[in-house]
């Protein structure tokens, strides 16, 4: 362990030489606010000493250069290159030095664009310079460390232990620390489509998208594709977090299915609507998410317009009814309810505490899974998908006793169709796409020529 100074000019170079790694895996996201940046740069004009940054430096053999993974100082070292105008925080606007102006013992304030400037710099000797000059403390850790007994200590370890202090850890992130891996990069991944769908429709705010409140969500979601079903609290997680090994195309599955089931919800709840119902509660979206991943593995059809606006208008009035009865019901409330009320009781009862417990999410699970899965608006694909060959040769046959030289019936004018069907190149499709509830029988049959077939995929 080495410490030293490293002055504002050396971290600048160094970051943009590549040298800078501000995200190793187990690091956490910026969690700053501007007012704490703006304090920082007020110490750091005024001489006020800041706390040393602290850094894991090792050789990277690809790179062939010395990399130093920032263990702690992300905040600092990353308010400082935003203000140059190196490393841009999302969200944050330009930051300005608050200091006395020594000319009149006022007030002050500048941005880095005015500090660059030669008036500034000849108006304050150089202050530039001084800004550049500026020594950070900080601590170096090389190669691998040990403990008393001689057994390594990974840089995970080091980074959750440094970071219980300062703005400490939550758990979430002291998860992500230590068990970042395939399944954390498709959280990742996830959570970069969609952390906006999420924030717009009030289910997931920036704070809890900061604080990996909102990367451990999407793995929660993940975890039920993966399991087809809910869990008790968090359990089936951190078993496949500490135990799994995963394969590429579980992720991708997952992922596929991911994907899927979002743009059913948007389907049922357009123009993010679904902000104005209960279902943006992270219980119930989490209860509502596993039942159509249910429906999607039972082949229930997704894409029907007309039956996803009908579960929307009953989801919607649905949660009004609820709202109205969370003021009403109380664990040990005597208050008189109708039978309907009662009927809704214990899925009220079901959101009010212990919300992600087993016994509650199977009671929400069983009353979405009732209305939607036996409801009347939402149907199921036919079982078999594809045609037998020998509706292909009826098709076929009966074309050629019309005429000797087919056309392509082209249902969606493709400027790419071969116009003349062959018997080679004819495909059987389906008129009322199977994917939208059209059955696989020969009413449902026609064909198209191979480029026709390809581009009409489900329409």
């Amino acid at each position: 362990m080495k410490c030293n100074q490293m002055n504002i000019g050396a971290i600048r170079d160094k970051y943009r030489m590549h040298q800078l790694n501000l995200d190793p895996p187990y690091q956490r996201k910026s969690v700053w606010k501007t007012k704490d940046r703006l304090l920082l740069l007020s110490s750091l004009f005024n001489g006020i000493p800041i706390p040393a940054v602290i850094f894991h430096k090792y050789f990277d053999s690809k790179k062939k250069r010395e990399i130093y993974d920032v263990l702690d100082g992300k905040q600092r070292i990353e308010t400082i290159l935003h203000f140059i105008k190196l490393k841009k925080i999302e969200g944050e606007k330009e930051l300005y030095v608050r200091y006395k102006n020594p000319n009149n013992n006022q007030n002050d304030s500048l941005t880095y664009s005015q500090l660059s400037s030669k008036k500034v710099n000849k108006l304050y000797e150089n202050l530039l310079e001084k800004f550049w000059q500026y020594d950070i403390p900080y601590i170096e850790y090389e190669g691998e460390k040990t403990d008393f007994f001689g057994k390594n200590v990974p840089m995970k370890e080091i980074f959750v232990r440094i970071n219980s202090t300062g703005t400490p850890l939550k758990k979430h992130e002291i998860r992500h620390a230590e068990k970042s891996g395939p399944f954390f990069k498709l959280g990742d991944e996830l959570e970069k489509k969609y952390a906006k769908y999420f924030e717009d429709s009030k289910i997931t705010s920036k704070y809890e998208a900061q604080r990996y409140i909102l990367h451990e969500f999407i793995l929660e979601l993940c975890t039920a594709i993966h399991h087809g079903n809910f869990s008790d609290r968090r359990k089936l997680l951190e078993e496949l977090l500490e135990n799994h090994q995963w394969k590429r195309n579980e992720l991708k599955k997952i992922k596929v299915k991911f994907i899927q089931i979002i743009k059913w919800i948007k389907e049922i709840f357009p123009d993010n609507s679904i902000k104005v119902t209960r279902f943006k509660n992270k219980s119930d979206f989490y209860s509502l998410f596993v039942v159509l991943t249910k429906l999607v593995n039972n082949n229930y059809i997704t894409k029907d317009k007309k039956a996803n606006k009908i579960a929307g208008k009953f989801l919607l009035a649905f949660s009004k009814q609820i709202q109205s009865l969370d003021l009403k019901i109380k664990p040990y409330s005597s208050l008189k309810l109708n039978k309907f009320e009662e009927n809704l009781r214990e899925y009220v009862m079901s959101t009010l505490h212990a919300t992600d417990r087993l016994k509650e999410r199977q009671t929400r699970d069983r009353y979405l899974c009732a209305t939607l899965q036996d409801g009347f608006f939402l149907k199921q694909k036919d079982a078999k998908r594809h045609f037998n060959t020998i509706v292909r040769d009826l098709l076929w046959t009966e074309l050629i006793s019309k005429s000797k030289k087919p056309k392509c019936p082209n249902p969606l004018r493709n400027k790419n169709c071969k116009k003349m069907l062959t018997y080679k190149d004819a495909q059987v499709d389906h008129k009322h796409p199977w994917s939208k509830g059209g059955h696989t029988k020969i009413e449902n049959a026609q064909l198209l020529c191979s480029s026709c077939n390809s581009s009409k995929k489900d329409k």
